[in-house]
Protein backbone atom coordinates (compact mmCIF):
# COMPACT_ATOMS: atom_id res chain seq x y z
CA UNK A 1 0.00 0.00 0.00
CA UNK A 2 2.94 2.35 0.53
CA UNK A 3 4.01 4.49 -2.39
CA UNK A 4 7.25 4.29 -4.36
CA UNK A 5 9.70 2.33 -2.20
CA UNK A 6 9.15 -0.07 0.67
CA UNK A 7 8.94 1.42 4.18
CA UNK A 8 12.41 0.15 5.09
CA UNK A 9 13.92 1.81 2.01
CA UNK A 10 12.16 5.07 2.75
CA UNK A 11 13.32 5.03 6.38
CA UNK A 12 16.97 4.37 5.53
CA UNK A 13 17.97 8.06 5.43
CA UNK A 14 16.33 8.65 8.80
CA UNK A 15 18.32 5.85 10.42
CA UNK A 16 21.57 7.15 8.94
CA UNK A 17 21.07 10.65 10.36
CA UNK A 18 18.77 10.48 13.41
CA UNK A 19 20.30 13.60 14.91
CA UNK A 20 18.68 15.68 12.15
CA UNK A 21 15.31 13.90 12.17
CA UNK A 22 12.07 14.49 14.09
CA UNK A 23 9.43 11.87 14.87
CA UNK A 24 6.03 13.42 15.60
CA UNK A 25 3.05 11.22 16.40
CA UNK A 26 -0.57 11.23 17.40
CA UNK A 27 -1.39 9.02 20.40
CA UNK A 28 -4.98 7.70 20.51
CA UNK A 29 -5.64 5.42 17.55
CA UNK A 30 -1.96 5.54 16.58
CA UNK A 31 0.11 4.49 19.62
CA UNK A 32 -2.88 3.32 21.66
CA UNK A 33 -5.82 1.31 20.29
CA UNK A 34 -9.16 3.12 20.20
CA UNK A 35 -11.30 2.21 23.24
CA UNK A 36 -14.82 3.18 24.40
CA UNK A 37 -13.63 5.99 26.72
CA UNK A 38 -10.25 7.81 26.97
CA UNK A 39 -9.58 6.64 30.54
CA UNK A 40 -9.40 3.05 29.24
CA UNK A 41 -6.67 3.87 26.73
CA UNK A 42 -3.23 2.29 27.04
CA UNK A 43 -0.02 2.42 25.02
CA UNK A 44 1.47 -1.08 24.72
CA UNK A 45 4.64 -1.63 26.75
CA UNK A 46 6.71 -2.56 23.69
CA UNK A 47 5.82 0.75 21.99
CA UNK A 48 6.79 2.70 25.11
CA UNK A 49 10.13 0.92 25.12
CA UNK A 50 10.73 1.70 21.43
CA UNK A 51 9.77 5.37 21.89
CA UNK A 52 12.15 5.62 24.83
CA UNK A 53 15.01 4.30 22.72
CA UNK A 54 14.12 6.57 19.81
CA UNK A 55 14.12 9.63 22.09
CA UNK A 56 17.75 8.87 22.91
CA UNK A 57 18.76 8.67 19.24
CA UNK A 58 16.68 11.23 17.35
CA UNK A 59 16.74 15.02 17.47
CA UNK A 60 13.10 15.15 18.59
CA UNK A 61 10.36 12.71 19.51
CA UNK A 62 7.02 14.38 20.27
CA UNK A 63 3.48 13.27 20.99
CA UNK A 64 0.89 15.66 19.52
CA UNK A 65 -2.48 14.83 20.98
CA UNK A 66 -6.03 16.00 21.49
CA UNK A 67 -5.58 15.13 25.18
CA UNK A 68 -4.26 17.52 27.77
CA UNK A 69 -0.48 17.45 27.56
CA UNK A 70 -0.21 16.10 31.13
CA UNK A 71 -2.65 13.29 30.31
CA UNK A 72 -0.65 12.49 27.19
CA UNK A 73 2.50 12.21 29.31
CA UNK A 74 0.74 9.88 31.77
CA UNK A 75 -0.41 7.68 28.91
CA UNK A 76 3.03 7.30 27.33
CA UNK A 77 4.93 7.54 30.61
CA UNK A 78 8.18 8.96 29.22
CA UNK A 79 9.80 12.14 30.54
CA UNK A 80 12.28 12.68 27.70
CA UNK A 81 9.84 13.42 24.89
CA UNK A 82 7.86 16.60 24.17
CA UNK A 83 4.07 16.59 24.55
CA UNK A 84 1.95 19.01 22.55
CA UNK A 85 -1.57 18.70 23.93
CA UNK A 86 -5.10 19.94 23.41
CA UNK A 87 -4.67 20.02 19.62
CA UNK A 88 -1.85 22.54 19.74
CA UNK A 89 -3.07 24.78 22.56
CA UNK A 90 -0.44 23.71 25.12
CA UNK A 91 3.02 22.21 25.23
CA UNK A 92 4.71 20.22 28.00
CA UNK A 93 8.48 19.85 28.16
CA UNK A 94 11.03 19.88 30.94
CA UNK A 95 8.17 19.48 33.41
CA UNK A 96 6.44 22.77 32.48
CA UNK A 97 3.09 23.29 30.71
CA UNK A 98 2.78 26.35 28.49
CA UNK A 99 -0.62 27.43 27.07
CA UNK A 100 -0.63 29.63 24.01
CA UNK A 101 -1.78 33.07 25.29
CA UNK A 102 -4.38 33.66 22.58
CA UNK A 103 -6.48 30.79 23.98
CA UNK A 104 -6.82 32.02 27.55
CA UNK A 105 -9.83 34.37 26.99
CA UNK A 106 -11.94 31.41 25.79
CA UNK A 107 -11.48 29.24 28.87
CA UNK A 108 -14.79 30.29 30.50
CA UNK A 109 -16.76 29.61 27.31
CA UNK A 110 -15.24 26.13 27.03
CA UNK A 111 -16.15 25.45 30.64
CA UNK A 112 -19.72 26.63 30.01
CA UNK A 113 -20.13 24.28 27.05
CA UNK A 114 -18.65 21.43 29.08
CA UNK A 115 -21.06 22.09 31.95
CA UNK A 116 -24.10 22.11 29.64
CA UNK A 117 -22.88 18.91 27.97
CA UNK A 118 -22.66 17.20 31.36
CA UNK A 119 -26.24 18.18 32.13
CA UNK A 120 -27.65 17.25 28.73
CA UNK A 121 -25.49 14.43 27.34
CA UNK A 122 -23.99 12.51 30.27
CA UNK A 123 -27.43 11.14 31.30
CA UNK A 124 -27.71 9.74 27.77
CA UNK A 125 -24.41 7.87 28.10
CA UNK A 126 -21.90 10.28 26.59
CA UNK A 127 -18.48 10.68 28.24
CA UNK A 128 -17.29 14.26 28.82
CA UNK A 129 -13.52 14.49 29.11
CA UNK A 130 -12.00 17.21 31.31
CA UNK A 131 -9.35 18.94 29.19
CA UNK A 132 -9.12 22.57 30.26
CA UNK A 133 -8.88 24.80 27.18
CA UNK A 134 -10.77 22.36 24.93
CA UNK A 135 -13.77 20.11 25.51
CA UNK A 136 -14.26 16.57 24.18
CA UNK A 137 -17.60 14.77 24.20
CA UNK A 138 -17.19 11.06 23.43
CA UNK A 139 -20.11 9.13 21.97
CA UNK A 140 -18.42 5.89 20.93
CA UNK A 141 -20.21 3.96 23.70
CA UNK A 142 -23.76 5.13 22.81
CA UNK A 143 -26.20 4.42 19.99
CA UNK A 144 -25.86 6.08 16.60
CA UNK A 145 -28.97 8.14 17.31
CA UNK A 146 -27.60 9.51 20.59
CA UNK A 147 -24.23 10.08 18.94
CA UNK A 148 -25.98 12.26 16.39
CA UNK A 149 -27.64 14.20 19.21
CA UNK A 150 -24.24 14.76 20.83
CA UNK A 151 -22.82 16.21 17.62
CA UNK A 152 -25.80 18.49 17.01
CA UNK A 153 -25.88 19.68 20.63
CA UNK A 154 -22.19 20.56 20.70
CA UNK A 155 -22.38 22.25 17.30
CA UNK A 156 -25.29 24.40 18.48
CA UNK A 157 -23.55 25.31 21.75
CA UNK A 158 -20.34 26.01 19.91
CA UNK A 159 -22.08 28.38 17.52
CA UNK A 160 -23.76 30.18 20.42
CA UNK A 161 -20.49 30.59 22.30
CA UNK A 162 -18.32 31.36 19.29
CA UNK A 163 -16.19 28.22 19.50
CA UNK A 164 -14.72 25.99 16.82
CA UNK A 165 -16.26 22.50 16.58
CA UNK A 166 -14.70 19.42 14.99
CA UNK A 167 -15.95 15.84 14.72
CA UNK A 168 -13.62 12.83 14.86
CA UNK A 169 -13.79 9.09 15.50
CA UNK A 170 -16.55 8.83 18.11
CA UNK A 171 -15.88 12.29 19.51
CA UNK A 172 -17.02 15.89 18.97
CA UNK A 173 -14.71 18.60 20.23
CA UNK A 174 -14.94 22.33 21.02
CA UNK A 175 -11.93 24.67 20.88
CA UNK A 176 -11.17 28.39 20.88
CA UNK A 177 -11.65 29.81 17.35
CA UNK A 178 -7.98 30.59 16.84
CA UNK A 179 -5.33 28.93 14.71
CA UNK A 180 -4.11 26.11 16.89
CA UNK A 181 -4.21 22.51 15.75
CA UNK A 182 -1.85 19.63 15.12
CA UNK A 183 -0.61 21.50 12.07
CA UNK A 184 0.38 24.61 14.00
CA UNK A 185 1.95 22.39 16.68
CA UNK A 186 3.96 20.62 13.98
CA UNK A 187 5.11 23.92 12.51
CA UNK A 188 6.20 25.26 15.90
CA UNK A 189 8.21 22.16 16.76
CA UNK A 190 9.95 22.10 13.37
CA UNK A 191 10.82 25.80 13.63
CA UNK A 192 12.14 25.46 17.19
CA UNK A 193 14.15 22.24 16.83
CA UNK A 194 15.29 22.68 13.22
CA UNK A 195 15.27 19.11 11.84
CA UNK A 196 16.17 18.40 8.22
CA UNK A 197 13.40 15.83 7.99
CA UNK A 198 10.22 15.23 9.95
CA UNK A 199 7.49 12.61 9.98
CA UNK A 200 4.02 12.46 11.47
CA UNK A 201 2.00 9.36 12.31
CA UNK A 202 -1.78 9.70 12.63
CA UNK A 203 -5.17 8.10 12.09
CA UNK A 204 -7.91 10.74 12.30
CA UNK A 205 -9.24 13.97 10.83
CA UNK A 206 -7.24 16.24 13.13
CA UNK A 207 -4.02 14.52 12.06
CA UNK A 208 -4.53 15.73 8.49
CA UNK A 209 -3.57 19.23 9.70
CA UNK A 210 -0.15 17.84 10.63
CA UNK A 211 0.17 16.03 7.28
CA UNK A 212 -0.55 19.27 5.43
CA UNK A 213 1.78 21.31 7.65
CA UNK A 214 4.64 18.97 6.81
CA UNK A 215 3.89 19.30 3.10
CA UNK A 216 3.90 23.09 3.42
CA UNK A 217 7.19 23.10 5.34
CA UNK A 218 8.79 20.96 2.65
CA UNK A 219 7.48 23.21 -0.13
CA UNK A 220 8.83 26.25 1.73
CA UNK A 221 12.27 24.65 1.93
CA UNK A 222 12.21 24.40 5.72
CA UNK A 223 12.35 20.58 5.56
CA UNK A 224 14.36 18.51 3.10
CA UNK A 225 12.22 15.41 3.51
CA UNK A 226 8.90 14.47 5.10
CA UNK A 227 6.98 11.26 5.77
CA UNK A 228 3.28 11.06 6.49
CA UNK A 229 2.35 7.72 8.05
CA UNK A 230 -1.38 7.02 7.83
CA UNK A 231 -2.94 4.50 10.22
CA UNK A 232 -5.81 2.84 8.36
CA UNK A 233 -9.12 2.15 10.12
CA UNK A 234 -12.76 1.62 9.19
CA UNK A 235 -13.74 4.80 11.06
CA UNK A 236 -10.95 7.11 9.93
CA UNK A 237 -11.31 9.60 7.07
CA UNK A 238 -10.27 8.34 3.61
CA UNK A 239 -7.79 11.23 3.34
CA UNK A 240 -5.60 9.56 5.97
CA UNK A 241 -4.76 6.92 3.38
CA UNK A 242 -4.89 9.12 0.27
CA UNK A 243 -2.61 11.83 1.72
CA UNK A 244 -0.17 9.46 3.44
CA UNK A 245 3.19 8.41 2.03
CA UNK A 246 2.98 5.08 3.86
CA UNK A 247 -0.20 3.40 5.11
CA UNK A 248 -0.14 0.88 7.96
CA UNK A 249 -2.74 -1.26 9.70
CA UNK A 250 -3.45 -0.17 13.26
CA UNK A 251 -1.15 0.16 16.24
CA UNK A 252 0.73 -2.99 15.25
CA UNK A 253 1.71 -1.38 11.95
CA UNK A 254 2.85 1.75 13.78
CA UNK A 255 5.07 -0.41 15.98
CA UNK A 256 6.73 -1.91 12.90
CA UNK A 257 7.50 1.58 11.53
CA UNK A 258 8.93 2.81 14.82
CA UNK A 259 11.01 -0.33 15.28
CA UNK A 260 12.40 0.09 11.77
CA UNK A 261 13.66 3.55 12.79
CA UNK A 262 15.92 2.16 15.50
Amino acid sequence: MERENSPNERLAAWKRDPGSSAILTDIDGTLAPIVPTPDMSEVPADLKEILGRLSGEYLLVAGISGRKSEDARKLIGLEDIVYFGNHGFEILRDGEVEMIPEAQPYLEKIQELESHAREELEPQGAFIEEKGITASIHFRNVSKEIGGRCVEFVKAEGERLGLRITVGRGVVEARPPIQADKGSATRRLVREYGPKRAMFLGDDTTDLDAFRALEGLRDEGVLEEILRIGVKSDEGPPEIASEADIVVDGVEGVGEILEALL
